[in-house]
């Protein structure tokens, strides 16, 4: 095992590789009631397209499958692990992104017996006909439901309206005419490609003994007889610059209209650190500007153009980087040609160097404070390793930023001849 201590925050981080191409991260929490584990491949709703290994032609399944095989891997020949977790004090979940499915659990004891548990459930996976018919009815009326929220109809509205090709404009669990084209057979080839060990992460964070839980993993992956295997390759999810709508309008059961902007621009070439770097930046930008401490928010709020629903965010990933920023408005318009006004006045154009450096200081509090869970921990290192970048060199990047650099990035960000116009208006 590599062992990396960070003297900024206090942490270890004990890292190894299983001859398998499956990569473990262990930090010791000396004195932690909880650990977390986390077992994740890189696999999400991006990855529609794709070369199965040891094929040299692409291949295309149904949207939702990544979310359909999360699904899944609970159900096994003699019933789901729900219990079985429960019964060793562990509560098991899972989740999937456009990037990765990752699968987990936090326990008070019991914790190798439940490591054990959660690899042999997500490597033995088992799907017949029968099973993934049944699970289509489930997954559908789970998709309807979240149609039914108006702030995830609004995102993947937004979401759809500004990308024409690529697959961040679909829901992630896919639609439910999509999920009724799914089969055993794309199961299993979604399984065997991206569920294969070199694809994947561990990460444990708790009161444990490194070497112990490197051992057991070690163990439990040698019998697997696999061998590290190369890259997949996947679709490279070409986009044209332009937005493909400009608004777009849907009623809704609601009781006052939503608003949701969205910003698109082509995420440029650099280093992984420079994504971070441009992501916190943007984060920093978007706080001074629309911030809850700011003049402005207060007015909007003071007059009733927003609300708690008022919210904003930054995303810039290798294939896609967007803007948005939303709220319940009884004046979408108005509201609209406000923010617009406010973002073009400060594009640039931040002067306030002790609003900057205060913001800076808020950020690593928070960020420090944030060691004491680790499920923060576990969940944002897995992400950030999939990216290229370790979580513990944040504090390195959050230093190099400065208002000029800030200024910089939100020209470069944030471009106003790509805006879609998002609403949900009240049903008539």
């Amino acid at each position: 095992m590599n062992k990396q201590y960070y003297e900024l925050i206090d942490e270890t981080v004990y890292e190894s590789q299983m001859d398998n191409g499956l990569k473990l991260f262990i930090i010791p929490k000396k004195g932690f009631q909880k650990t977390f584990v986390t077992y994740t491949t890189q696999f999400g709703s991006l990855d529609h397209k794709f070369k199965p290994l040891g094929n040299n032609e692409f291949v295309t399944v149904p949207d939702g499958v990544a979310h359909f095989l999360e699904h899944k891997l609970f159900e096994k020949e003699e019933g789901d692990l729900f219990t079985e977790f429960a019964e060793d004090n562990a509560q098991v979940n899972a989740f999937t992104s456009f990037d990765r499915t990752s699968y987990l659990f936090s326990a008070t004891s019991n914790v190798e017996k439940n490591i054990l548990r959660l690899m042999n459930m997500v490597e033995t996976p088992y799907f017949t006909e029968a099973t993934v018919e049944k699970e289509k009815g489930i997954i559908a009326e789970e998709i309807k439901m979240y149609q039914e929220q108006p702030g995830y109809k609004l995102m993947f509205n937004t979401l759809r309206a500004m990308y024409s090709e690529h697959p961040v404009r679909v829901d992630i669990a896919g639609s439910v005419e999509s999920i009724y084209n799914i089969t055993k057979d794309d199961l299993y080839l979604c399984y065997k490609t991206f569920y294969h060990p070199s694809n994947m992460v561990m990460f444990v964070v708790g009161d444990v003994d490194p070497e112990k839980i490197n051992n057991l993993v070690s163990e439990h992956e040698a019998k697997r007889e696999l061998s590290d295997q190369p890259e997949i390759v996947r679709d490279p999810l070409v986009e044209p610059n332009e937005v493909q709508q400009e608004t777009i309008l849907e009623e809704m059961n609601i009781q006052i209209p939503r608003l949701m902007l969205g910003f698109k621009n082509i995420p440029p070439e650099g280093s992984k650190e420079m994504f971070m770097k441009r992501d916190l930046e943007m984060t920093f930008f978007f706080e001074m500007v629309l911030g809850e401490e700011t003049d402005f928010y207060q007015k909007l709020l003071n007059d009733d153009l927003i609300d708690d629903t008022f919210g904003y965010q930054f995303v810039m990933e290798p294939t896609y980087s967007f803007s948005l920023i939303t709220s319940s408005t009884p004046d979408p318009s108005q509201l609209k040609q406000l923010l617009l006004d406010e973002l073009k006045s400060k594009v640039g154009n931040l002067e306030d160097e002790e609003a900057f450096e205060l913001l800076k200081k808020q950020f690593i509090g928070e960020f420090i404070s944030s060691l004491n869970s680790p499920e923060y921990i576990a969940n944002q290192y897995t992400k950030l390793y999939f990216e290229g970048v370790s979580l513990f060199n944040m504090l390195d990047i959050v230093d190099s930023i400065t208002l000029d650099s800030i200024n910089d990035a939100s020209q470069k960000s944030l471009n106003f001849n790509q805006i879609t116009d998002s609403r949900l208006e009240i049903k008539k």
